[in-house]
Formats: C-alpha cells, structure tokens, sequence
C-alpha cells in the first residue's frame, strides 16, 4: 500500500484522456508488428522443399523456423534499454527498417540462398523491439478500461499473420512437385521462391515504412495517471532486480513458456510432425488455418471474460487446464490416424492457448512500477530463451523423420505444458497498476466534486 499511499501524493493533470489519433497509431503498430510475422514464418511451410531446391540441409532451415526464439532472447534487453531511454518510437522504427532490409536481401535468393537466409536473420533481429513495446504502445495511448481489448486486437492480428504467412507460400507453389522438378534443375522450384520474395518484399514495404515516417511513441496528453509523466516508474537497470525478486512475475514468466511454447513450436514445426502420417501440403496448409481460426475465436473470448470479470488468473488457469487436455488428446489422434480428430483437438488447442494479451497485461498488472517495457521484455526472455532450448532436441528428434519420432516430440511437449499448468495455480493476483489507475480516478471524481460545491 506504500506504493499506492505515494502515488496519490503526486500532482496530476485535471483530467485525462485519449487521443484522437490513437486508431491511427495503432494502425502503424499492427502494420509494423505483422511485417515481422509475416516475413519470418514465410519459409515454414516449404521448409523441405527450399531444402531440395537449393542443396541446403533441412537443419539449417529448421533451426530458421525457431530462431526467432533466440534473437528475441538476445535482443530484447537492448530493445529494453533502447525504449526505456529514448521511447517506444525508436524500437518501433528500427524493427521496421530491419525487416525492411531483410526483404530486400531476400531477393537475391537465386544468386546465393545465403541471402535469404540473412535476411530473414536481419528481420528477425527485429522482431522482439516491435512486440515488447505492444503492452507499452497500450498503456499510452488508450484507457486502463480499453487496454486489454487493444491487447486482444494485437493479438488478433498476431495470429491472423502468423497464419496467412504460413498460407501465402502454400498458394504461390500450389501444387508443386519438387520430384518433377528435378529434371528441369527446379528451374520452376526457384521462380516460385523468388515470386514468394518478391510478394512479402511488397508486403514489407506497405506495412512497414509508414511507421518509419508517422509513428508516435504516446500522445501530449496522457490516457491516464499510470501513463502520465507525474507516475514515477523504476529504473531499467532496476527492474531485473525488482522482477526476480517478484515470485508471481517469475511464476507468470515461466507458466507463459511453457504452455504456449509447445503450441507455437508444433505450429511452425507441423509439416515435420505430420508428414510421416502421410499428410500433403495442402492437408498441413488446412490444418494450420484451422489453428489460426480457432485463435482468432480464443483471443475474443479470452478477452471478453477477462474484461467482464476484470480477473486474470482465473481465465489463465482455464486457457492452460483445457489447452493441456486437449494437447493430451491430440497426440492420441495421430497414434489412431483419426485425422478428423486431429483437425478438432488442434482447433481448441489454439482456441485455448489464446493467452498472449492475457499474460501482456497480467504481467504488467503484478509487477507494477516497473514499466510495461521492461516487464514483457524479461518476460520474453525467459519465454523465448526456454523455447529454444525446447526446440534443439526436438528438431533432431523430428530430423529421423517416423511416426514414433513425431509421437515422442509431442509427448514431450505435453509434459512441458502439464508442468506449466502446477506453476500458475500459484500466482497471486494483485492488480497493482489497475489499483492506482482506480485510486487517482476516484481522487479526481472528489476534487470535481468538491469544485462544484
């Protein structure tokens, strides 16, 4: 309560409220957010093909598949420290650039396919600026009320993209044999990549550089006291300290790898986990449009609940209880080839693993002061750096390529997600951030009052 004692003797403006630009900004933060997606998980579904095309081995397009694990674990602290010090503008506008160079590498793909691979590194060096500043970006331009609807759009978009960058590739190859392809030199395999580079490479320029000209990091005139300049926030070079010292954000931290870790890593690991079940690309491209039509569903519902019980744990622990359940079920489908099965139990697990604004905001609700920044950027380190850990054996398990392998990697998965689930029934909930938010209202609703008598 000292925290919020202290808060309530700062000077705050008369009244706060949101800017008539804020649609605007977050039109350019959901382009800058989806370029990254798109152009990062464009290879995933083509994985094996690109392999045979240019002579490259599937490992180094598998580890591709997962890196973004590895640079958002390695970037997000110069993201932090760069947002923390000079604003959210700056990580919003060099993610922007970067993945913007990257496309443009990626053109060169028929004189080397080294320069697809560096540039889609070169993008994903800036994926963590742009989506550690998503709870920030938040929180100033829009009221403590709308902030978890803002989150569910962000979220939308971010599986909506995540599923039509694994689509577009799909539609570009179509039908593409690249067996047949062999005795033309995979002449044909190679328009159809550059065609898919030169696709994103537009894709990238219409989403991406107007943020570089028009984005704001927060408007003149706060949403409210939590983004106002009178709320003091902690140090960066403070908040590792404060988060390791906080059991519930390390217990979020840690329930929020591993439950949606194994969701994200069999998503973008699909093509390896269901092929040797006979599945086609087109059966692969449906299966994922389902996962990204159940998320879609599951961040309107997440967020529905969340906002009209204006409780977070409650609904996490449901999203992970059922995601666990229906991981366990899913498994069983592929042992019993029941494809039908399958294509239900990857639809709720999805559906129910819709938790990323969820755990935005959460996270930002129990580590209060220290800043929105700072809070989903260790959050994402310990997400990230964990997931890829996870990814290394199972990309060689997934590497001998049979039934048993694919079975085993998911076992293992649904043990990672069934511990996750013990450690978020110990999170306590204390909303600190949305309590002052409430106090200082209540504080100005009785200055108001006191002017009018």
């Amino acid at each position: 309560m000292k925290l919020l004692d202290n808060s309530l003797d700062q000077d705050s403006p008369d009244v706060y409220y949101e800017s008539t630009s804020r649609y605007f900004q977050l039109i350019l933060f959901l382009g800058a957010l989806v370029s990254n997606i798109m152009f990062g998980f464009s290879l995933s579904p083509i994985t094996k093909e690109i392999s045979t095309i240019y002579g490259v081995s599937q490992t180094w397009l598998q580890l591709l598949s997962v890196s973004f694990t590895l640079f958002s674990a390695i970037m997000i602290i110069p993201g932090n420290i760069l947002s923390e010090k000079y604003g959210i503008q700056y990580n919003i506008k060099l993610g922007c650039l970067l993945t913007f160079i990257g496309s443009l590498m990626a053109l060169l793909v028929n004189y080397s396919f080294w320069w697809l691979y560096l540039g889609e590194l070169v993008s994903l060096v800036g994926f963590p600026f742009r989506l550690i500043s998503a709870s920030k970006f938040t929180a100033n331009w829009f009221y403590p009320k709308n902030r978890i609807i803002i989150m569910v759009i962000i979220a939308l978009l971010f599986n909506s993209s995540t599923g039509i960058s694994i689509k577009i590739p799909l539609f570009i190859f179509g039908d593409y044999d690249v067996e047949l392809d062999a005795l033309n030199d995979y002449s044909q395999g190679r328009t159809y990549v550059f065609q898919l580079m030169a696709f994103l490479s537009g894709i990238m320029f219409i989403t991406t550089v107007p943020a570089l000209f028009f984005f704001k990091a927060k408007p003149k005139h706060p949403p409210s006291y939590s983004a106002s300049e009178q709320c003091v926030r902690e140090n960066y070079t403070k908040a590792a300290r404060m988060l390791i010292k906080n059991p519930d954000y390390l217990k979020l931290a840690f329930a929020f790898s591993l439950i949606l870790g194994p969701v994200l890593l069999l998503t973008v690991q699909m093509e390896f986990v269901v092929k040797p079940f006979g599945y086609n690309l087109e059966q692969i491209s449906n299966v994922i449009l389902v996962g990204v039509i159940a998320g879609l569903i599951g961040d309107v519902v997440v967020g529905s609940f969340v906002k009209k019980l204006g409780k977070y744990k409650i609904v996490l622990q449901i999203c992970n209880a059922s995601t666990t359940f229906f991981y366990g079920f899913l498994i069983l489908s592929l042992v019993i080839k029941a494809h039908w099965l399958f294509y239900i139990c990857y639809f709720f697990v999805c559906l129910c693993s819709s938790i990323l604004a969820l755990t935005f905001e959460f996270s930002c609700e129990i580590s209060f002061p220290v800043s929105e920044t700072s809070t989903i950027a260790y959050l994402g380190l310990v997400g990230n750096g964990f997931n890829f850990l996870q990814a290394i054996p199972e990309i060689l398990i997934l590497q001998i390529g049979t039934e048993l392998t694919s079975i085993v990697t998911l076992i293992i998965m649904f043990g990672i997600g069934l511990f996750g689930n013990f450690i978020s029934y110990s999170i306590n909930e204390k909303l600190k951030r949305q309590q002052v938010d409430n106090l200082h209202d209540t504080k100005q609703n009785l200055e108001s009052q006191c002017d009018t008598d």
